[in-house]
């Protein structure tokens, strides 16, 4: 099969749907998503083949009501249904302004040969929205809602995705497809679309090489991330995660730069870092840089030592 004509083609019909669609409100944007795409990417849920907890808490630093970002997901393959189920849960607070979402996802895998797959995904859940609100600052002090000091709203939340996952990674998703208007001039969250694509080499016995490239677009910016990971002192075990530990970098083009490093603390947990540094002008107000913690752990670690796609197991000719 020839990948890198496959790899272009997918890349063409990636970028046009991306700008084939207008978006809206900036979600948040965690740094590690590429150990947990699920959070952003429903078709992701169950992409290890086994049952795992990811979770996230970021933090910028270095100014007054700095943004803050918790996020986590719960999710698990079904082998006899080929199917991936997962819960996920994020609460982004920047300001005044707070937001939370929750939403159940579900992907179905679709073997392509012995060592892919495809998977479809659709999550739905709820977005809730507040701000708080001082007396002086709303624009109608009159509205009995603004008594209690806040306002909030809450809107049904559904997203789609697909993924590709074979000698390298490609997926993307469209986001708060039902999100409704704003009140209370709250945020709004509407279209917003995440696109990806890595891939894993080997360089050694001992190590391994993985680039990856990002882009997201939303009515108040569009960026694109890039950037590899080197993982150190991997098993003889089929598994991203049989590596010992990683380091790694990224370049967005919203003039950002982070370094990335983790190290798996037994089979079935993994521990990682990242620090975001902003090289524009917003560099002159965050001096502190931007913090991630990310913490993974597996109730049921499997190891495929074959090259059989698990999906592809329970297909019947």
């Amino acid at each position: 099969m020839n990948y890198t004509k496959n790899i272009k083609y997918l890349l063409f019909i990636a970028a046009l749907s991306i700008n084939a669609v207008g978006i809206a409100q900036n979600d948040f944007d965690l740094t590690q998503k590429w150990f947990n795409e699920t959070l952003y990417n429903p078709a992701s849920a169950g992409n290890n083949f086994s049952t795992g907890v990811f979770l996230h808490t970021q933090q910028l630093w270095g100014f007054s009501g700095a943004p803050s970002t918790h996020a986590g997901t719960v999710d698990t393959y079904i082998e006899d249904l080929r199917s991936g189920v997962g819960l996920t849960f994020a609460a982004d607070k920047y300001g005044s302004i707070s937001s939370y979402n929750a939403r159940f996802a579900y992907a179905f895998y679709i073997p392509v040969g012995e060592k892919a797959v495809l998977s479809l995904g659709l999550s739905g859940g709820i977005l809730a929205r507040s701000r708080r609100v001082t007396g002086s600052g709303s624009e109608n002090p009159d509205d009995p809602s603004l008594a209690y000091g806040n306002v909030s709203e809450y809107s049904p939340d559904f997203d789609f995705g697909f993924e590709f996952k074979g000698p390298f990674k490609l997926g993307a998703s469209i986001r708060h497809l039902a999100a409704q208007s704003p009140q209370y001039n709250l945020p709004r969250h509407s279209i917003n679309i995440w696109a990806y694509l890595s891939s894993r080499f080997n360089v050694s016995e001992l190590l391994s090489l993985e680039p990856m490239i990002a882009m997201q677009k939303n009515e108040l910016s569009y960026y694109a991330e890039a950037g590899a990971l080197m993982y150190f002192l991997k098993t003889e075990r089929r598994n991203t995660y049989s590596d010992r530990f990683w380091i790694g970098a990224l370049y967005r083009t919203e003039n950002s730069f982070a370094i990335l490093a983790g190290i798996n603390l037994t089979p079935k947990i993994r521990l990682g870092y990242s620090f975001d540094y902003a090289i524009g002008g917003f560099s002159s107000i965050a001096k502190g840089g931007k913090h991630e913690l990310f913490l993974s752990f597996y109730l049921n670690r499997i190891f495929y030592k074959d090259e059989t796609c698990p999906a592809y197991r329970k297909v019947k000719y």
